[in-house]
């Protein structure tokens, strides 16, 4: 057996665009910390020629194969190419879709890519998309009382990625920025919608709003980016404490819950955020 340490190719194979795929192999080989693993990609599979194609690659750089492909074809052609190299293949939806079968006492279809239907969930996303383009940062007021869900918080707390995230699941997504001394929109007031507050611990927001500033300066002549005074208030310690605090006020004013995002990926921050939907109070 390799040791933990060793790189291992994965050859991931997909029907459709791959990214269900990807997402799934990536969640898994997160919990194996010191294992090394390169990904190779074989999209948008249609034909057996196609499959062939792909075992030529799978000799040449050999690794294991992790496949989701549904067309009976397909997946007999990989099995049995994989077979002949002799390198191991899995197929990912073989034990939910057998878990699936018993649960409905019905076959599956096993059609390729049935998640990217165009169907009314579809339309339903990217209506929220936009949605969250049309009301990000606060930039209209009109039509939040639309939105299923409206975050606020002080600059840089990560409002936008997750509103775009939480779309992507079909939701739609407001954000409005809270700016010390200045009261919410009236329209928040009286929201029915869910309202949460986006927190980051002050030494944190500091870096973070210094990288930003910094990246947006104009680069000097040996290249690199303008210094940022540490006087600045945008970026001053002692402001930006004041700021966080302020913002956490307010928000237990209005009873809105507060997240904070410092150690929360925007996937995590936005599944908490449907957890609060699904499961209110």
């Amino acid at each position: 057996m390799p040791t933990s340490s060793s790189t291992r190719v994965l050859h991931l194979v997909s029907e459709a665009t791959g990214q269900a795929l990807e997402s799934m192999t990536r969640a898994c080989i997160a919990q194996f910390g010191e294992a090394r693993f390169v990904l190779r990609h074989w999209n948008l599979v249609r034909s057996v020629f196609h499959v062939e194609r792909i075992l030529a690659d799978i000799a040449a750089e050999r690794g294991s194969v992790l496949s989701s492909l549904t067309t009976p074809e397909l997946r007999t052609a990989l099995q049995e190419g994989c077979q002949r190299l002799d390198v191991r293949v899995t197929n990912i939806l073989d034990s939910t879709l057998k878990f699936l079968e018993d649960e409905t006492g019905t076959y599956a279809q096993r059609h390729p890519g049935g998640q990217y239907i165009m169907d009314e969930a579809y339309q339903r996303r990217i209506d929220a998309m936009q949605y969250v383009i049309a009301h990000d940062d606060g930039q209209k007021v009109a039509g939040l009382d639309e939105a299923d869900i409206v975050l606020v918080g002080v600059s840089r707390t990560s409002k936008t990625p997750t509103c775009v995230y939480l779309a992507t699941r079909g939701l739609k997504a407001a954000n409005v920025p809270l700016v010390p001394g200045a009261e919410p929109p009236e329209i928040l007031k009286n929201h029915k919608g869910l309202i949460v507050g986006l927190t980051l611990d002050p030494p944190l927001l500091v870096e973070i709003r210094r990288s930003r500033m910094s990246a947006m300066l104009p680069k000097d002549q040996f290249g690199k980016r303008g210094y940022v005074p540490s006087d600045t208030t945008y970026v001053d310690p002692t402001v930006v404490w004041e700021e966080v605090m302020w913002a956490k006020r307010l928000c237990r004013r209005f009873n809105w819950p507060i997240i904070n995002v410092s150690h929360r990926s925007v996937e995590e921050t936005a599944a908490r955020i449907m957890g609060m939907l699904e499961h209110p109070g």
